[in-house]
C-alpha cells in the first residue's frame, strides 16, 4: 500500500504511520491475506482476549506491587543513612548557617509571623544590626515550625506491630521495618524538629525523584532504581543530614516536585491543568532557598527548546503560561525576593519566554479568525514579522529602563557561574570554599559511579512520546555546566545523577519483563490517540520537511520487515524476545548486584563523614580509645552562661551565627555577606597591630573570640582578613600589594613582621614561644579543654560608645516609626569609617563612579591578560 504512493515523502510517512499505529489497526490496514486472517482470526476470541487480559493484570498487579516495595525501602534507606549524626551525637544543629537557620525558626515558634517579619535583630552585625524575617528565605523555618505545632498535638504514645505479623517474617527483617516494629508518636521539641527536618525531605526528595524519572522516561522502573540511587547519593547527602538545618534540605525536595509537575503537566494537550500545581510548588521552592533561580530558568530552557523543536502546541502554552504567571505572583509574596523575578537580569530568560510564548499564541489566535485559510509559507513569514517587531520593541524598552537603573545587577556569586574565570573579583566571595571551582574528584566522591550510568542513561532519553522526554537532557546540561563552575552547585547534579542512572537499568528491566507476559498474552494493546490538529508554518513544518532525511527509506524497510516478522510468525518473534532478555537480565545480574553493594558502601562511607556536625567531632586517643570532642560547643556555652547577656563578642565573620545562636551574645558580623564594607572593617581590627586594633574594637566589643587550638584555625585564614579589609581600606596593605603579600608566612613558616604583630596572631599563640598580649588591653577569661576556642576580655571598653549605640534615637528608621531602624557607629569611630572606600565589584554597573581596589583591578587585568589567577 506504501509503495503505491504517488511520491517518496507520502511513502515515508504511510510507513512512518504504521510503525507508529496501534496494532490491531496496522494489521487491517496493510499487510498480506494471511495478515489479515490471522487478525481477523484473533478478533473472534473473545475468550481468549479476556484469559490474556487477566493475565496481563494480574502481572502488572504483581510488578506493581514489588516496584512499591522497592521504592518504600529507597525511601527508608533514604531516611536512615541521613540518622548517623543523631546515633553519634544526638540532636545537634550542624555548622554555621544551620545555626542561624534554628535561630530564625525559635523566634518564629515563639513570637509568631506578624512579629518574624518585622524583626530586626540587633544582637547581630553590631552595632548596624540586621533584618531578619525580609532578609532570608523563610520557606524552611515556616515548615519546621508547622511540624513542631502539629506534633504538640499528638499525645504521645507507642505501637507495635502486632505478634501474629511479625512472626510470618525472619527475625532480621525486623530491622527493615520502621522503629524496628516499635513506633513512637508524641511532641517533640523544636531543636529535634530542626534536626530531623532534612532526614524527613531526603525521603521526599527521593519521592518526587521517582515520579519525575517514571514521567520523563515513561517507565516506572527507572524510577524505581533513580530513588535507590538518589537515596543515598552523596551529592544529596551532604546537604540533607539530619541535623543539616540548611535551606538545600528541603529545597531539594520542592525543585524536585516543581520538575515532576511541570512534565505531568506537558504530558498530553489536555493535561495542562497540572501547572497549577506546578506553579504552587515553585512558590514553595522560592521560599525555601535562593537557588530557585535555577528552576526559573531551566523550565523556561525546557519551554523554548519544545518550540524549537516543533512541539509548541495549545497545551504547552497553557502549562508555561499558567506556572509562570502563579509562580511570579506567588514569589512576590516572599519578602526577600519582592519583585525582583521582574527585574533581576538572572530571571529575564523566563520572562523572555513567556513574553515569546504570548506573540507565538497571538500568531496562532490571528491565524483562526482568517476566513480564508493562512498558507503555511505566508504564516512563517508573518510570526517572523511580529517577532521582529516586538524585539525591537522590547530592546528601546530594556534600553530606557537600563537608563533608569530599573534592573538589578548579576550578583558576584551568580556572575562567577557565568564568567569564564575563577576569581569574581570580591576577595570575600573568592575566600569562601564552597564558591571556588569544582575539581573532577570532586565528581566521583560525591557521585561515584552513578555519574558513569547518567552518562549511558543519555541515550535512553529519545525515545519516548512525551514532550518531557527533553527535560533530563537540559537538566544535565544546565546542572553540570553551573556545578564546574562552584563548588556548591554540585549539590543539584545529584537529582539528575540519579535520574539518569536510572534509565539504563529501570527501560531495560521493564523491557525484559514485558517479554515474559508478551510470550502469553502477545504484545500490550495500546489505545489510539486522538488526533489533534496539525500547525503548519512553523518548527514543526521544517522538521517534517527533513524527515526524509532523517529517517532514510532503508530504516523504514528495516523496521518494516521488523514488525511484519512479529506479525507472521508471532510465536518465534516472542520467543527469540524472551531468549534476548533472558540473555540480558542473566549478564547484568552479577554485575548489577556488585555495583549496588559498592554503591550502598560508597554512601555509607559519605554519610558517616558529613554526620559530624562541626562543633562535634569523634577523636581518637593513643590508646585507641574513641572520643566525643565538644570543644567548640562548650566555648559558645560558655559565653552563653559566664558573660553579661549585653555582651558584644567580636570575632571573624564565620562564627558570628553561633555566637548568636549559640551563646545567645551579640555578635559584629553573623557569617552572611551582605554588608562587605562591616567585614573588611572586623578584617582589619582582627590583622591589624595589637594595640591599633584594640583603640577600636574597645568602642564596639567586650569580649574577642578566636578559633585555636592545634590547627591554629583563625591563624591559617587570617591572610584572608587582611585582603578583605585591604579593599575597604586600601592603607592596610597599600594600593601596591592587591593581594596582601606583606601579611602571611614566609620562609619556614615563619610569620612576617605584619602578621607577628597582628591582634589575631597574638591571641592564637598567647602564652606560647613568648608571645603575649598586652594585659592592659585583653585578658583572657577563658580556653576550652583542648585549647579549639579562646576567650579574651577587651579592657577599658567604652561605656559611652555602647550607650551611645543602644540608645534607639540613635537609629536611622526608614520612616518615623517604623520597624527598619539601622544602627550607627558610635561617633569615636567616625574617623575610621571615613576612611573606607564602598566596595565595587568586578562589573558591578549599578555602582558608578565608584573606584574599584586595588584587588579588583589585579583580577581584572589578570583576567585579560590570560594570567594565572590569584590563589
Amino acid at each position: 500500500k506504501c509503495q503505491s504512493r504517488s511520491n517518496t515523502r507520502s511513502a515515508l510517512e504511510c510507513r512512518w504511520s504504521l510503525m507508529t499505529e496501534p496494532r490491531d489497526k496496522k494489521q487491517h490496514l496493510n499487510g498480506s491475506d494471511e495478515d489479515k486472517k490471522t487478525a481477523d482470526e484473533e478478533t473472534k476470541k473473545p475468550a481468549k482476549r479476556r484469559c490474556t487480559s487477566f493475565v496481563r493484570f494480574a502481572y502488572y498487579l504483581l510488578v506493581g506491587c514489588v516496584k512499591i516495595l522497592l521504592l518504600c525501602g529507597s525511601l527508608m534507606w533514604a531516611y536512615r543513612i541521613r540518622l548517623h549524626g543523631v546515633k553519634v551525637f544526638g540532636y545537634v544543629i550542624h555548622g554555621f548557617d544551620p545555626t542561624f537557620n534554628f535561630h530564625a525558626a525559635r523566634y518564629l515558634g515563639k513570637k509568631g509571623w506578624y512579629e518574624f517579619f518585622r524583626w530586626y535583630d540587633y544582637m547581630s552585625w553590631y552595632p548596624l544590626g540586621r533584618p531578619i524575617g525580609t532578609t532570608i528565605y523563610p520557606g524552611m523555618q515556616i515548615v519546621s515550625v508547622w511540624i513542631w505545632r502539629v506534633f504538640k498535638q499528638i499525645p504521645k504514645s507507642t505501637w507495635d506491630v502486632p505478634e501474629w505479623i511479625t512472626t510470618q517474617f525472619p527475625k532480621y527483617a525486623l530491622q527493615y521495618l520502621p522503629g524496628s516494629g516499635k513506633l513512637a508518636f508524641g511532641p517533640m521539641s523544636l531543636n529535634n524538629v530542626c534536626v530531623m527536618t532534612g532526614a524527613w525531605f531526603g525521603s521526599i526528595a527521593t519521592l518526587f525523584i521517582a515520579l519525575l524519572t517514571a514521567e520523563t522516561s515513561e517507565s516506572t522502573g527507572a524510577g524505581v532504581v533513580a530513588a535507590f540511587v538518589m537515596a543515598g547519593i552523596p551529592a544529596h547527602l551532604m546537604r540533607s543530614m539530619a541535623g543539616e538545618f540548611d535551606n538545600e534540605a528541603i529545597a531539594m525536595s520542592t525543585f524536585c516536585a516543581t520538575f515532576w509537575l511541570w512534565c505531568r503537566a506537558l504530558r498530553t494537550p489536555g493535561s495542562w491543568l497540572w501547572s497549577v500545581l506546578a506553579g504552587a510548588m515553585y512558590v514553595t521552592a522560592v521560599a525555601t532557598w535562593g537557588g530557585y533561580i535555577f528552576v526559573n530558568n531551566l523550565i523556561g530552557l525546557h519551554a523554548a527548546v519544545l518550540v524549537g523543536l516543533g512541539k509548541y502546541n495549545t497545551g504547552v502554552y497553557r502549562a508555561y503560561t499558567i506556572w509562570y504567571i502563579l509562580g511570579t505572583a506567588g514569589a512576590t509574596f516572599v519578602p526577600v525576593v519582592g519583585y525582583t523575578p521582574l527585574k533581576s537580569l538572572e530571571q529575564m530568560p523566563s520572562m523572555a519566554v513567556f513574553v515569546g510564548f504570548q506573540i507565538l499564541e497571538f500568531c496562532d489566535f490571528y491565524r483562526r479568525r482568517q476566513k480564508k485559510e493562512m498558507k503555511a509559507v505566508n504564516f512563517f513569514f508573518f510570526r517572523i514579522m511580529v517577532f521582529v517587531a516586538a524585539a525591537g520593541m522590547a530592546a528601546a524598552v530594556c534600553w530606557f529602563l537600563f537608563q533608569l537603573n530599573y534592573f538589578s545587577p548579576l550578583s558576584s556569586r551568580i556572575r562567577g557561574i557565568f564568567l569564564k574565570h575563577e576569581r569574581t573579583g570580591n576577595p570575600l566571595v573568592d575566600s569562601v570554599a564552597e564558591h571556588q571551582p569544582t575539581s573532577h574528584s570532586a565528581y566521583q566522591h560525591y557521585l561515584g559511579s552513578a555519574k558513569d550510568f547518567a552518562v549511558l542513561g543519555l541515550a535512553f532519553c529519545w525515545h519516548q512520546d512525551t514532550p518531557a522526554k527533553f527535560f533530563p537532557v537540559l537538566f544535565a546540561i544546565v546542572a553540570y555546566t553551573f556545578s564546574l563552575k562552584m563548588n556548591r552547585l554540585i549539590i543539584i547534579c545529584g537529582p539528575i545523577a540519579s535520574m539518569l542512572a536510572g534509565y539504563p537499568i529501570g527501560i531495560v528491566l521493564d523491557w525484559c519483563l514485558e517479554q515474559v507476559v508478551r510470550v502469553a498474552c502477545g504484545p500490550p494493546r495500546t489505545a489510539e490517540a486522538k488526533p489533534h490538529p496539525r500547525r503548519t508554518g512553523g518548527m514543526g513544518s521544517i522538521f517534517h520537511a527533513l524527515e526524509a532525511f532523517a529517517c532514510p527509506k532503508e530504516l523504514m524497510d528495516i523496521s518494516e520487515i521488523k514488525y511484519r516478522f512479529g506479525v507472521r510468525f508471532p510465536l518465534l518473534d516472542r520467543t527469540v524476545r524472551l531468549l534476548i532478555a533472558i540473555a540480558l537480565a542473566g549478564c547484568s545480574f552479577r554485575t548489577l548486584k556488585d555495583y549496588r553493594k559498592e554503591f550502598i558502601q560508597f554512601c555509607e562511607g559519605n554519610a558517616a563523614g558529613f554526620a559530624s556536625p562541626g562543633l562535634i567531632y569523634e577523636a581518637q586517643l593513643g590508646n585507641g580509645q574513641t572520643i566525643l570532642v565538644d570543644d567548640k560547643l562548650k566555648g559558645y556555652e560558655w559565653l552563653r552562661d559566664n558573660t553579661p547577656a549585653d555582651s558584644r563578642v567580636l570575632s571573624w565573620w564565620d562564627y558570628g551565627y553561633q555566637i548568636t545562636g549559640i551563646g545567645n551574645r551579640t555578635s559584629l558580623a553573623d557569617g552572611n555577606t551582605w554588608n562587605h564594607e562591616h567585614i573588611a572593617t572586623i578584617g582589619r581590627i582582627l590583622s591589624g597591630q595589637e594595640k591599633k586594633s584594640h583603640n577600636i574594637m574597645r568602642h564596639l566589643a567586650d569580649y574577642a573570640l578566636v578559633h585555636a587550638g592545634q590547627q591554629e584555625t583563625d591563624l591559617r585564614i587570617s591572610t584572608h582578613f587582611a585582603r578583605i579589609g585591604s579593599s575597604v581600606f586600601p592603607d592596610i596593605c597599600g594600593e601596591d600589594d592587591p593581594t596582601c603579600t606583606k601579611y602571611g608566612f614566609v620562609g619556614g613558616g615563619q610569620p612576617s613582621k605584619m602578621m607577628s604583630e597582628s591582634f589575631v596572631f597574638r591571641a592564637v599563640k598567647h602564652g606560647q614561644n613568648g608571645v603575649q598580649l598586652d594585659p592592659r588591653r585583653f585578658k583572657e577569661v577563658h580556653s576550652t579543654k583542648y585549647g579549639m576556642i579562646r576567650i579574651f576580655k577587651i579592657m577599658n571598653v567604652s561605656e559611652e560608645s555602647k550607650s551611645w549605640v543602644a540608645d534607639p534615637a540613635n537609629r536611622k528608621c526608614d520612616a518615623p516609626g517604623s520597624w527598619y531602624c539601622v544602627g550607627q557607629y558610635p561617633p569615636a569611630l567616625s574617623k575610621l569609617i571615613a576612611k573606607r572606600k564602598n566596595f565595587a565589584q568586578l562589573e558591578d554597573f549599578n555602582k558608578k563612579n565608584q573606584e574599584k581596589s586595588a584587588y579588583t583591578k589585579l583580577i581584572e587585568q589578570r583576567q585579560m591578560s590570560g594570567e594565572k589567577e590569584v590563589d
